[in-house]
């Protein structure tokens, strides 16, 4: 998904467990953490970090993210989390590790580890697989606030509204405050007598039967409707009838306003309510839906690790084979400096002979000093090369192509310079 769910603002009200026993990297890390956090609580340590997530679990600041590293003293990180996860089987938690072991990683899974770094630690991949690891929750608190919002529209229809729920046979299984009122019946008198006893016996059989028919049908009714309270007085209610079908349950709801004049001028507000339930439950299923691709992704990016420790491990092969070959040269272009300035020292000595000579032979010298700084530059921006081609396969297939160039190039310019001693 290309979506960005998790901002700033919610990752700023989160409190994350940093376990790293490296005191260097736990300081670094540490404060890039403290800028993006609530607050950052360092352990250097398995056993450490242990103790202050059961600190936090049992006070009100409770951890809501956890990075930790694998290898650690007294505690290992998979022992840390063993622990945590009798407290706590939902925290989300990220591993960071030198090495990508595959023992470890299935064992991760099984505890509920969300994901793994590999280090060095690129931050920008560790800020997109925080903000992964952290939005269930922030989902969750996008739905408790609608949720919030929404209990607290339906209170305000119930103190204006009169409202009751039917099964499919016309039971009566709840009515409100307002309902029961006006009908002067008991709950437990409406449920007994259901919808057929609270409706007027002057609205006709064949209307019910209609207005059924287009409440199954799953289509909203609206209309005015005489009932009968207990004392035998009529009161008339404009209702709005919606079916609703929850776990396999289908039951309909009805929501009604007294047509007196009061009532009347309240109608406004009660169809802003039954729009913002509509609302709410658009936003609710978009956020499932949303939930639910984002767990697929990750099970699909979860079976591609084998293969991505394959290539991995190749790459380190491939990058170590080429080190070598460059201090195999390195080595070379060494031996050549010394016969060469073995040749110059032979020359000097028939400096007053050939003196036109010595001169451009110096000028020689120089030129391929120059050379041989050029190249000494290119080795080591070779080596830059080669340290940033863990970061990515990509970069490291693109890189030891140029790596290759530079070698060629390197053999020429040896063969060209240890030719005349031969």
């Amino acid at each position: 998904m290309g979506r960005k769910l998790v901002n700033s603002e919610f990752l700023k009200e989160q409190i994350v467990l940093f376990v790293e026993d490296e005191d260097l990297a736990r300081e670094q890390l540490g404060k890039i953490l403290t800028r993006l956090f609530k607050k950052v609580i360092l352990a250097a340590n398995g056993q450490e970090g242990f103790e202050k997530f059961k600190d936090s679990f049992n006070s009100e600041e409770k951890i809501d993210l956890i990075i930790s590293d694998i290898n650690m003293p007294i505690l290992n990180g998979l022992e840390m989390v063993e622990k945590i996860r009798e407290l706590d089987n939902i925290v989300p938690l990220i591993y960071t590790t030198a090495r990508s072991e595959t023992e470890n990683i299935i064992k991760a899974i099984d505890l509920n580890v969300n994901s793994y770094i590999l280090k060095p630690i690129d931050t920008a991949i560790l800020i997109k697989k925080m903000s992964d690891a952290c939005e269930k929750k922030y989902i969750q608190s996008q739905l408790d606030e609608k949720q919030t919002e929404l209990k607290k529209y339906l209170e305000a229809v119930d103190d204006v509204a009169l409202i009751y729920k039917m099964d499919t046979d016309g039971n009566i299984t709840f009515a409100n405050k307002s309902l029961l009122e006006a009908s002067k019946y008991t709950i437990e008198e409406l449920k007994q007598i259901g919808f057929y006893g609270l409706i007027h016996p002057d609205i006709p059989k064949e209307y019910i039967e209609k207005t059924w028919i287009i409440l199954k049908d799953g289509t909203n009714w609206t209309g005015s409707t005489k009932f009968l309270s207990k004392d035998g007085e009529a009161f008339y209610l404009k209702n709005t009838i919606f079916k609703l079908e929850t776990n396999h349950h289908t039951e309909y709801i009805t929501i009604g306003f007294s047509t007196t004049k009061e009532s009347i001028e309240k109608r406004e507000f009660q169809k802003k309510v039954i729009k913002t339930l509509q609302d709410f439950n658009k936003k609710e299923y978009a956020y499932k839906k949303s939930f639910q691709e984002l767990s697929d992704r990750i099970r699909q990016l979860e079976s591609y690790i084998p293969r991505l420790q394959e290539e991995l491990e190749e790459q380190k092969a491939k990058t170590l084979s080429r080190q070598r070959q460059l201090d195999h040269y390195e080595l070379q272009m060494h031996n050549v400096d010394e016969k060469y300035y073995g040749h110059m020292t032979t020359k000097s000595k028939e400096a007053e002979e050939y003196s036109k000579n010595v001169l451009l032979l110096k000028q020689e010298k120089n030129a391929l000093a120059e050379k041989i700084k050029n190249q000494q530059e290119e080795i080591a921006a070779t080596k830059k090369e080669l340290a940033l081609l863990t970061e990515t396969n990509e970069q490291k297939n693109k890189r030891i192509l140029e790596l290759k160039d530079v070698i060629k190039s390197l053999e020429t310019k040896v063969k060209e310079l240890t030719e005349p001693q031969e």
